[in-house]
């Protein structure tokens, strides 16, 4: 026998069904997010460049960061697909780890951290050697001081210049970043390089 279909059945049914509902709108939100996340467009590696920071940069100068990135591709890197900044938040009992993570999957292609930080991320050979863009001329430092941006290597005990000191780009402070004690490199593992020294020159040469 069918019962009929009155206003009361139908709130007694959400009343104790409720529950139902609001789980199957989870979930048809929770897969149609995993189908966008697995079949969105990727750049490859080779089409862009990723500046992580150390810190914690406020909304607006993380807005200002961006605009400056995308006026960098056009700009500076015509053939790339993206110019990205990320500041990272550094743990102090997780975060060396959680670098040699990401620079072990190659996340990431110029880094700027507290010299602690990138000596330990450096002397196991993360970060490329810059001495030979030095000398090549591909990279000019000028008069800044490299001595905080040797690294002894910790499997051959030998001192390679890995970073440079960013203590004088003070003009980082305009984009909520504070560049004293900090020093940056280049990810040794990253698919761009050359694009990558390109950045670090362009930051040496335009926040002095």
């Amino acid at each position: 026998m069918r019962l009929p279909i009155t206003r009361e059945r139908i709130r007694t049914h959400f009343h104790y069904a409720w529950w139902q509902y609001v789980l199957l709108v989870c979930l048809a939100i929770f897969g149609w997010n995993l189908l966008y996340t697995t079949t969105r467009y990727r750049s490859p590696e080779s089409l862009k460049v990723e500046w992580y920071c150390q810190g914690v940069v406020a909304p607006q100068a993380q807005d200002k960061l961006d605009a400056l990135m995308e006026q960098l591709r056009l700009e500076l890197f015509p053939d790339m697909e993206e110019v990205t900044f990320t500041s990272v938040a550094y743990d102090q009992t997780y975060g060396d780890m959680q670098l040699m993570v990401w620079s072990s999957a190659s996340q990431g292609d110029l880094y700027l951290l507290q010299r602690e930080p990138f000596q330990n991320l450096a002397s196991g050979g993360a970060m490329a050697q810059l001495t030979p863009y030095i000398e090549s001329g591909a990279l000019t430092t000028g008069d800044i001081d490299l001595t905080a941006g040797y690294v002894t290597d910790s499997e051959t005990g030998k001192k390679y210049l890995m970073g440079v000191p960013t203590d004088s780009l003070t003009g980082l402070e305009a984009y909520g970043i504070n560049p004293e004690g900090c020093v940056m490199g280049l990810l040794a593992s990253g698919g761009n390089l050359d694009n990558t020294l390109k950045l670090m020159q362009w930051l040496i040469d335009n926040m002095r």
